[in-house]
């Protein structure tokens, strides 16, 4: 968007205006500003000084003396700024006030202003307090003071406060007003000189200007005899001096193009061609503007010059030079043209073919005075041909040099042109590829089908596509993919085909190596799913047809993911082979063992038997032998791993809905036998699908617990030998909002299976460490912070980022590391060893300490303890359930506690309920403690106001 453009004689006044306004309202806002300024620092002062004397008077006894003390508030009161001011005592009563019926009134009566937290902060002080109300128009002072006697007492009972208040407004106002009126003078004579300067202006300036742009326009309009008159000031009448002196020039210099013009008109540009007019010395007199481009001179430099200089020509072949035809007239007297093929070479270098001829200039009396020599550039006729010499050798290096077979065939079908890709594929002679002789190297199969369809293009003229066979040179048969397209001359009349072949062969090949990868595993080549349930499909077609009974078995390798990770996916790949083979050796032909992915593989028995009580046994004594077939060594190369399998056994009859329901059934079965502790056989039951719905359910109701906060943390105690708290452990409870409390031995193993587990261990160390950075700083000085132990499950332990989370929550709640016990379970240990000791090191190194849960149930050994940097054990509740009662376990109890002592490792027994435990244990050197003997879990809140109510209670040691 453009503005509007101003004339002078606005701009500069309006201008001058602006900057006076500027100037004046900045000097005026800044002169009231500073005087308001003062006035408000010295009423402030006057108004502290106010509340000093009310202060100080009372202090002084001013309330015994009534008189001296009205005179000073009479005396204040006198200052028309002062709008309020009152003493107000401890009790909030007003104690001196303007009207004598406010005292002993409550000020919260009188004033809404000094509001009680306003009152007991300025209680407190000594020094008057003063703010500034409504923007500044108001200040209030607060000064306390202390009634006479009453020292001895708190300072709520013992002192008052003195509140005296000034309204500013009118003050300010009138400071206004005063710098207002004081500028209007200023005002005036700004005016009278911006009216004088736009009066100047206009009759100096903007006037003559006005007359220069009017004759500008007339000028540009075509008007060459308009003038401006030559007064004004000096550099108005210069300006207008030069102006008429470049009007005359222009007129002039304009009459005179015009006679050029005409003179000019007739010999040069009634023609097209180049023209070069000379003397009888040869010497250049006239030129043309086409004759000017093609040779590169001017006519100016062209005037004067021989001839040689300036039409420089040879012959278009060997550039020999070729001689002027000018003085061939000049001595012969008569016209001579040169042939075709001769090159103009302009003053640049730039060639161009041209076509000429000269003619004698004669007098009437047929003296001869000159030679004129016209020539016609041909360059663009000559590139028309090289151009289409070009193009014809261009496509024809494209189609010899290409992959497609092009060829082209005539009206009546007859092959006329084939380019060298097709005679180097079939390795036929030219002579022999054209006509229909090519017709003997298609395949026989497909030389009917393609002569049909070259026979209904040629009748109906439009594009076709075709497959088919051509020998090759080798001698083999290879797939061509022909396009053929009609073709037409200039005239739109129909002359023949044109057409291409692109070797197909390998896409052929590629397109059934895609449909067999579709429906075949790439690692076994067994079937993969896509084949196996079309294949279920019509197993379940038959038996609806023909009655009997199939069977379709799941087979799921047991810990298969243990081999990829200790040895690499190859030797992976290299067991799941050997499965596929083993499988496939058991069954029968007609039988279909497929793999659906990773570690999954179905054995479809369309036929079992024709009885289901025969079929089952029959089921059960294969699924057994395909479970014992796992059961053999696998070795390869030095390699040798023993494996064992689930598998899942499903019968069916012709009612089953569909191969997915089937192959369901099969899955569930198998993970009901993984269930079973793996290497185990199921058959299906209806009753599995609940089972495993319900899991499902409860799989989906975890994702969303934590995002519900569903989930909560109980603590249980944990004591020494003297009964001291000394620590707890943190329990995790789902609370769901329908069936309330739900069992970790439910939701924990699914967590577990599911990977959630990870997530919701992390929530729960979390959220112990900000539990614990609570107790560090609610713990006072000289009392010992109970250590939170957290139970980390094996998955979430073997997270590659483990370490790094849990340093970064430390981090986070600032917690001292000492005081968390980490839990980790002996079967951990036993697993992945080297992985679980490295870690603990690192974790150690942050000043973690480490628990193992459970010590006696796994199959650790006892070596491991030296190497890992545990601070204590906890002796499974199954040892101490039986204790002192049964042989066995009191002396597997007594061997774990003396190992512990002499290793300097604490034991913490777990599920300790009754005295007569709690007293065979302490006897025995355990030093910790944790059961129902002794506290249950409680929730984590409880637990802290517990904690808190007993540390407040409990002396320091």
């Amino acid at each position: 968007m453009t503005l509007p453009r101003l004339s002078l004689r606005l701009m500069v006044p309006l201008g001058l205006a602006l900057l006076f306004l500027l100037i004046t309202a900045v000097s005026l806002i800044n002169g009231i500003h500073n005087r308001s300024g003062i006035f408000v620092a010295d009423s402030s002062q006057r108004l502290l000084r106010y509340t000093t004397e009310i202060a100080r008077t009372i202090e002084q006894g001013g309330l015994d003396n009534r008189g001296l003390l009205d005179a000073r508030v009479s005396s204040i009161l006198s200052d028309p700024r002062v709008d309020m001011l009152i003493a107000v005592g401890p009790d909030r009563e007003v104690l001196v006030a303007p009207q004598r019926t406010w005292r002993g009134e409550p000020v919260d009566r009188l004033f809404t202003g000094l509001d009680p937290d306003s009152f007991t902060d300025r209680q407190d002080e000594r020094l008057p307090y003063l703010e500034h109300l409504e923007e500044g128009r108001t200040i209030r002072a607060l000064q306390s003071f202390e009634l006479p006697g009453l020292s001895d007492r708190p300072r709520s009972e013992s002192r008052g406060v003195v509140c005296v208040r000034m309204d500013l407004t009118a003050e300010l106002a009138r400071i206004r007003n005063e710098a207002i009126l004081a500028r209007l003078p200023e005002a005036g004579v700004m005016l009278l000189i911006i009216l004088l300067t736009a009066w100047v202006l206009d009759s100096q300036i903007t006037r003559p200007l006005g007359r220069l742009r009017t004759a500008a326009m007339r000028l540009r309009h075509g008007d060459h005899d308009v003038r401006l008159p030559e007064r004004g000031c000096s550099e108005i009448a210069e300006v207008a001096e030069g102006f008429n002196a470049m009007t005359r020039a222009i007129a002039e210099a304009r009459d005179q193009l015009v006679r050029s013009e005409r003179r000019l008109a007739v010999t040069l540009d009634s023609i097209g061609d180049g023209l070069i007019a000379t003397d009888l010395d040869g010497r250049v007199t006239l030129m043309n503007p086409v004759a000017e481009r093609l040779t590169g001179w001017s006519r100016e430099e062209a005037v004067g010059q021989p001839i040689e200089a300036v039409f420089v020509i040879c012959h278009a072949d060997d550039d020999r030079p070729v001689a002027i035809p000018i003085r061939r007239v000049l001595s012969e007297g008569t016209l001579v043209g040169l042939a075709n093929h001769t090159v103009l070479t302009d003053r640049h270098g730039q060639r161009h073919h041209i076509a000429d001829s000269a003619a004698p200039i004669q007098q009437e009396d047929g003296s001869l005075v000159g030679v004129v020599l016209v020539f016609h550039d041909m360059s663009a006729e000559y590139q028309l041909r090289e151009a289409l010499a070009e193009s014809e050798q261009h496509f024809r290096t494209l189609a010899d040099n290409g992959q497609a077979l092009i060829w082209t065939a005539d009206i009546e079908g007859q092959r006329d042109y084939v380019n060298r890709p097709w005679l180097t594929f079939t390795g036929l002679a030219r002579d022999e590829a054209l006509g229909e002789q090519w017709h003997h190297a298609v395949h026989p199969d497909d030389l009917p089908g393609l002569r049909q369809v070259l026979a209904s293009a040629y009748e109906r003229r439009v594009s076709f596509t075709r497959e088919y066979r051509l020998r090759h040179r080798s001698g083999e048969y290879r797939w061509l993919l022909a396009k053929g397209t009609p073709r037409f001359n200039s005239r739109g009349e129909f002359i023949g085909f044109m057409g291409q072949c692109i070797d197909v062969t390998a896409d052929k090949e590629t397109a059934a190596q895609l449909e067999r990868l579709a429906y075949h595993d790439g690692l076994t080549d067994l079937p993969n799913r896509a084949l196996l349930l079309d294949r279920v499909d019509q197993a379940i077609r038959q038996r609806k047809r023909h009655g009997g009974v199939g069977a379709l078995f799941f087979v799921d390798l047991d810990e298969f993911k243990q081999i990829n990770d200790l040895y690499g996916h190859a030797r992976g790949d290299q067991v799941l082979m050997e499965v596929s083979r083993r499988l496939t050796g058991l069954v029968r032909d007609t039988d279909t063992v497929a793999r659906l992915g990773g570690d999954e593989f179905l054995v479809l028995v369309p036929e079992m038997a024709g009885h289901v009580d025969d079929a089952r046994r029959s089921a059960l004594a294969l699924a057994d032998k395909l479970r014992h077939a796992m059961e053999q060594p696998f070795e390869f190369e030095g390699f040798r791993h023993l494996a064992t399998a689930s598998v899942g056994l499903t019968l069916f009859a012709g009612k089953v809905g569909n191969a997915e329901e089937l192959v369901r059934e099969a899955d569930i079965a198998m993970y009901q036998a993984k269930r079973a502790g793996r290497n185990n056989l199921v058959n299906f039951e209806s009753g599995m699908v609940e089972s495993v719905t319900r899991r499902y359910r409860l799989e989906q109701e975890l994702k969303q617990a934590l995002d519900r906060g569903e989930f909560e943390l109980h603590l249980q105690s944990q004591f020494d030998r003297d009964e001291r708290l000394i620590g707890a452990e943190v329990l995790l409870r789902w609370r769901h909002p329908v069936r309330g409390l739900v069992s970790p031995a439910e939701f924990i193993p699914v967590a577990e299976e599911s990977g959630q587990i990870i997530a919701i261990g992390e929530w729960v160390l979390s959220e112990a460490c900000h539990l614990l950075h609570g107790l560090e700083h609610s713990t006072p000085p000289g009392q010992r912070v109970p250590t939170i132990s957290v139970n980390v499950s094996p998955r979430q332990f073997r997270t590659p980022d483990f370490v790094d989370r849990v340093r970064e929550t430390i981090e986070q709640t600032g917690i001292d590391p000492s005081h968390l016990m980490i839990e980790i379970t002996e079967n951990m240990l036993v697993s992945h060893a080297s992985d679980a000791i490295a870690r603990m090191r690192a974790l150690a190194a942050l000043g973690l300490a480490f628990s193992i849960d459970d010590f006696g149930t796994g199959y650790s050994s006892f070596a491991y303890l030296k190497r890992l940097p545990l601070s204590e054990i906890k002796l499974d509740k199954s040892f101490v359930d039986d204790v002192p009662g049964t042989p066995g376990d009191t002396a597997m109890v007594e061997a774990i506690l003396a190992m512990a002592s002499r290793l300097g490792i604490d034991v913490v027994a777990e599920g300790v309920e009754t005295c007569e435990q709690f007293d065979y244990l302490k006897e025995n050197d355990c030093s910790r403690f944790q059961g129902f003997c002794f506290a249950r879990p409680v929730p984590a809140r409880q637990w802290v106001d517990e904690r808190l109510e007993a540390m407040e209670k409990r002396p320091s040691y």
